[in-house]
């Protein structure tokens, strides 16, 4: 085997490797944790694990401010990326370990808001959720 193909051979290796751990680490978040905003709600709790929002699904009655108090419960650094319904990025806000960080995000408009953890392969990895905004009004 030639010098070059066994380095591309190990680093593969390494590849995988590192891909199997962080599956290792993933909780599985296989189900979904739904909270509907009642009228008067000053603001939800939300906790970001190793590779979960919970909830994962906010649903609210009508456009308008919501308050999100986002406590990392993990060992790793997080964040809460937020995109309106047209797949724009309207907040991205860093939660270091062990903190609660307020995030208000102001939802104009009826539809659905993913929200995601930035970091590498947090999302893909099951780090995700969604906010769904009814067609009442503010």
């Amino acid at each position: 085997m030639k010098k070059g193909s066994f380095r591309q051979v190990q680093l593969a290796i390494l590849y995988v490797a590192a891909l199997l751990a962080l599956a290792g680490c993933a909780t599985g978040q296989s189900g979904k944790s739904v909270v509907s905003v009642s009228k008067g709600q000053e603001a939800v709790a939300m906790e970001a694990s190793n590779f979960n929002f919970q909830p994962n699904e906010i649903q609210l009655s009508k456009k308008g401010t919501l308050k999100l108090n986002v406590k990392n419960t993990s060992s790793a650094t997080h964040n809460i990326t937020i995109k309106n319904p047209r797949g724009e990025v309207i907040k991205s806000v860093d939660i270091p370990v062990g903190e609660t960080v307020p995030v208000t995000v102001d939802l104009r408009e009826a539809g659905v808001y993913e929200f995601y953890c930035n970091k590498p392969f947090h999302a893909t990895m099951g780090m995700k959720g969604r906010i769904v905004v009814a067609n009442g009004t503010s």
